[in-house]
């Protein structure tokens, strides 16, 4: 049948209508912020003395004793090669090297190294490395600050400032230490990337953070000299030269191996540059330690690393309250300080890969697992696979079937998850089960209106849109 041209315009006109209503309603969609209390749970809920008190079994029972997380650190340099002929609950093969490949393109890393123990690196692999980094930031849009996307021009001088042409076909490296909270990055620059116009975290940038007195092997530098190209505990990627004091290998192993420390048990911690709290030095993150020269009532005196004009190490000292949140030491490795630690900094905002000095989901198990000297990779299938005991299924495995497994693992030391998110088991109650997380997701309501919780959240294991038990893959109870 043949349509008037009339009739064409009409059919037209509806469907252009059509498209511009649906795009009203997206536009006008409800978005708000979350309740702090989510479905399913209550005020109580919200804090570590209930999920102790109720859910542990022997909640001051050392868990892992120091020896055993200095053996399981130590084991995990070979945890690649034993992946390799691990099977799920099906008997089918385990293929980590997917994930192994998709992180290290931002530099992500599996294994945690000594990067002081580095005595050479081969150029070819370095040049490829950059090569890599540019190619993920080639293989999409990416949008600046202004909504924008970058262009030839902007890639151009990012491209140019990573000096690649001047690597050596054997690197030497120097050595360096963080003297502040800091980030690496996958081009030498601190400008954002978003994926999308509307995408509310940065992404296409950003490698791990890099906690104060972290040491590191550098294995390059920008154009400029502005920026360092380093291999930290967990990661690749460039940090900016002024967040790095220079030194041999050996006085940075002498300062970040001494027995007396203070490790950070809140967001922040701030330390001091006087007896008298009067000037502000520097802010220790969750799970940064520091040297600790002295207790007493009137607070912990420290070491700070420190930058000389010339970029050469020296300390300081600095003071932290004596009512801060630190231990001395590492924490004992327990359900009671598990949860503590966990519940410290609850509704703390999630950040990709940890931007803006915030956590994603997998930073803040690190930060809160370095607290007890454990010491795993900065992505969750990287954590999940730290002891010998991750349970792997695939995702399409029944509910009943995956909740079966999680009933034979304590509450408070089990992550749970996939390659692509990771949760700490809180506990069941009334046959309902809940996690803790941070969670850069969003849940619906009856009415549409779209609940952005997108921070430390505890929440029921089912609540839709939440990597909830449906997306799991894996069931890891941290233990001997």
């Amino acid at each position: 049948m043949k349509l008037s041209v009339k009739t064409v315009s009409i059919v037209i006109l509806l469907l252009v209508t059509g498209i511009v209503q649906v795009s009203a309603q997206e536009k006008e969609k409800k978005y708000e912020n979350a309740p702090r209390v989510t479905p399913k749970t209550t005020e109580a809920m919200q804090t570590a003395a209930y999920w102790i008190e109720n859910h542990a079994t022997d909640p001051d029972k050392v868990v892992l004793s120091p020896s055993q997380i200095e053996e399981l650190n130590k084991a995990t340099a070979n945890i690649p090669e034993t992946l390799q002929t691990m099977k799920n609950i099906n008997g089918e093969t385990y293929d980590i090297n997917r994930t192994i490949r998709y992180n290290d393109i931002t530099g992500a890393q599996y294994v945690v190294i000594d990067p002081l123990d580095m005595t050479s690196f081969p150029g070819d692999s370095l040049r490829a490395r950059l090569r890599t980094h540019r190619e993920h930031f080639e293989s999409r849009d990416y949008y600046d600050h202004r909504q924008m996307k970058y262009d030839e021009f902007k890639k151009k001088e990012f491209y140019e400032k990573t000096n690649a042409d001047a690597i050596p076909d054997t690197i030497t490296p120097r050595y360096g230490i963080a003297v502040v909270h800091s980030n690496c990055r996958v081009l030498p620059t601190n400008e954002i990337a978003y994926g999308t116009t509307s995408q509310w975290y940065v992404r296409g940038l950003q490698s791990a953070s890099v906690d104060v007195a972290m040491p590191m092997a550098i294995l390059h530098e920008s154009k400029d000299k502005d920026w360092y190209y380093v291999r930290t505990e967990v990661s690749f990627g460039w940090i900016p030269a002024e967040d790095v004091a220079l030194a041999p290998a050996r006085k940075i192993a002498g300062y970040v191996d001494d027995s007396s420390f203070v490790v950070a048990l809140d967001h922040t911690v701030p330390v001091f540059g006087d007896k008298n709290f009067g000037s502000f030095l520097a802010d220790l993150y969750l799970g940064s330690k520091v040297k600790l020269s002295r207790k007493s009532a009137g607070g912990y005196q420290v070491r700070m690393p420190y930058r000389n004009s010339d970029g050469s190490l020296a300390f300081v000292s600095g003071w932290i309250r004596s009512n801060a949140n630190v231990s001395v030491g590492y924490q004992p490795f327990t359900q009671r300080n598990m949860y503590t630690t966990l519940f410290n900094i609850l509704y703390r905002p999630y950040s990709w890969n940890d931007a803006n000095h915030e956590w994603n989901c997998c930073g803040y198990i690190r930060a809160v697992l370095r607290t007890f000297g454990i010491k795993v990779g900065s992505w969750p299938s990287f954590q999940m696979h730290y002891a010998n005991h991750c349970i792997t299924f695939p995702k399409d495995t029944p509910r009943e079937k995956k909740y079966s497994y999680l009933d034979k693992c304590e509450p408070g030391i089990t992550l749970v998850g996939g390659d692509g998110h990771v949760n700490v088991f809180l506990g069941k109650e009334n046959g309902v089960y809940y996690v803790i997380h941070m969670g850069g997701y969003d849940y619906t309501v009856e009415d549409g209106t779209v609940m952005m919780f997108r921070r430390i959240n505890v929440n029921h294991t089912e609540l839709p849109g939440s990597y909830n038990i449906d997306d799991w893959e894996k069931i890891s109870p941290l233990i001997p």
